[in-house]
């Protein structure tokens, strides 16, 4: 084929409107046929990962594999990328009774000063592959970096803005949850699927334990799986706390992480602020483009576009943590300031979901204290009960974890919430009872004449029932 009927053919095909995909491959063919014989294929160059992609070639793949990366760390093909530079291999010593040439040329491609690729030939004819075609190559190569560059920036800005609007769609409905349970919900299934990552972790700040608990997970990972990533995204947190949000594109390059490389692929860990205060993390894993079967890495695109997301999580978390408040306050018993029923059986269903989730042990405790006044003490009967609920209700408190739930749910009874009671074991009744029993000695000394009884029913999550209505029914068995 004529040089010049072949620049014609081969502009006349990136011009033709076709699919890029469509015309690359055309074009590629087009090239092959042109050097005479051989392999043709344009290598797209991902900065972010540094590794190369092919993204058309001549070379036939027996199953249809949207896209083969490789790294590009010591490759003739980077060298040129780098050096700005084609780069011809060609023989220079072969048999007499050779024939036939081998050559392969490296092509740099650049679009508006920027590296996005490379073409590659590996050409086979009796003549090689001459200076004069070298040139010709170089040349249509610079049309087809242009085509090229062109069609990835109006892809990038597209998908930029498809994601963009699909986040702000997400982000009304997001910040408009106030029910903390339903927001996370929401959240972690969102970002899953917008930035088309496989798994999403949220914790958020227990200011009583002062500790960041994983509050919502979403995917579909293996209960042995989630422990491994749990324990990567702790890792992740415990970095992000101390300095700036967290883009790890390869994990297995970063010998800092240890066993856990193995967890995951890649990640993004962002913090959620509000306030002044990091309010918890927001941490999503591994991405796995629609249109592919294989794991990519995340980029420093996606971590901007995750960013913009997190802004609306940052935004609901902190109203729903002041509507949590306004809300708790309006069910605060006025005696104890103890919660009262109904945050209690809210927050029972609650903690009771995320036993089931994370397969952990949960106790159910109820209380019920009995004030007994002696009948020459009666006329102030009323008083002395509530004093003594007061102190009762103190000394529970006091005795629990920071993270237990304690509220007192009637007259003369108080309900505890203890999570994270892995042997399931009644320890605490006793250290109630021993309290209770020291309280009541200091009111006896103030006030004569009176007897106070505490006695104990308990729901062993899930020995004793698997949802809140059958371990409210058991925990209310008076047993101890």
């Amino acid at each position: 084929m004529a040089e010049e009927t072949f620049i014609s053919k081969a502009g006349d095909i990136l011009r033709s409107g076709k699919p890029i995909e469509e015309s690359l491959k055309e074009w590629c063919d087009s090239v092959s046929d042109f050097i005479g014989e051989g392999i043709v294929s344009v290598l797209l160059f991902d900065q972010d990962s540094d590794d190369f992609f092919i993204k058309a070639s001549t070379c036939k793949f027996r199953y249809n594999i949207p896209e083969i990366y490789f790294a590009s760390k010591g490759s003739l093909e980077k060298l040129a990328l780098t050096e700005r530079r084609a780069i011809v291999l060609e023989e220079r010593v072969f048999p007499d009774e050779s024939r036939r040439r081998g050559a392969a040329m490296m092509v740099p491609l650049f679009s508006q000063n920027e590296p996005i690729g490379v073409l590659v030939l590996h050409a086979v004819s009796e003549s090689g592959l001459s200076r004069k075609r070298q040139f010709v190559i170089s040349e249509v190569a610079k049309f087809l970096a242009d085509v090229v560059g062109s069609s990835i920036r109006e892809e990038s800005v597209a998908l930029r803005m498809t994601k963009m609007s699909a986040i702000n769609e997400a982000g009304i409905n997001i910040v408009s949850t106030l029910d903390i349970a339903k927001l996370l919900k929401l959240a972690s299934a969102t970002a899953c699927m917008i930035m088309e990552a496989e798994a999403c972790i949220i914790r958020l700040l227990d200011r009583e334990t002062g500790k960041y608990s994983i509050r919502e997970y979403y995917g579909s990972k293996t209960e042995a799986e989630r422990k491994n990533m749990f324990l990567l995204d702790k890792k992740a947190v415990a970095r992000v706390l101390k300095g700036e949000p967290l883009l790890a594109r390869n994990l297995s390059e970063d010998k800092s992480w240890g066993d856990l490389s193995d967890a995951a692929r890649t990640l993004i860990c962002l913090p959620l602020r509000g306030g002044g205060d990091i309010l918890g993390t927001v941490t999503i894993i591994d991405k796995l483009p629609h249109k592919s079967c294989f794991l990519s890495s995340f980029t420093s695109k996606d971590m901007e576009t995750f960013s913009r997301f997190a802004q609306y999580v940052e935004k609901a978390v902190s109203n729903s943590i002041v509507y949590s408040r306004n809300d708790e306050m309006r069910n605060l018993d006025g005696l104890t300031g103890l919660p009262t029923l109904k945050y209690f059986r809210d927050r029972l269903m609650n903690e009771v979901s995320r036993a089931k989730r994370f397969g952990r042990r949960l106790v159910l405790l109820v209380c019920e204290v009995r004030v007994r006044v002696h009948a020459e003490s009666s006329i102030h009967s009323g008083h002395m009960e509530d004093q003594v609920i007061r102190q009762v209700a103190k000394a529970i408190r006091g005795t629990l974890r920071e993270y237990d739930v304690v509220a007192r749910i009637s007259d003369t009874k108080f309900g505890m919430i203890l999570p994270e009671t892995d042997n399931g074991n009644m320890s605490a009744v006793n250290r109630i009872n021993k309290a209770i029993t020291a309280e009541v000695e200091q009111i006896r000394q103030k006030i004569k004449d009176t007897a106070v009884d505490a006695r104990f029913g308990y729901a062993v999550f899930p020995d004793d029932g698997d949802d809140q209505e059958k371990l409210i029914f058991q925990s209310n068995i008076i047993k101890v």
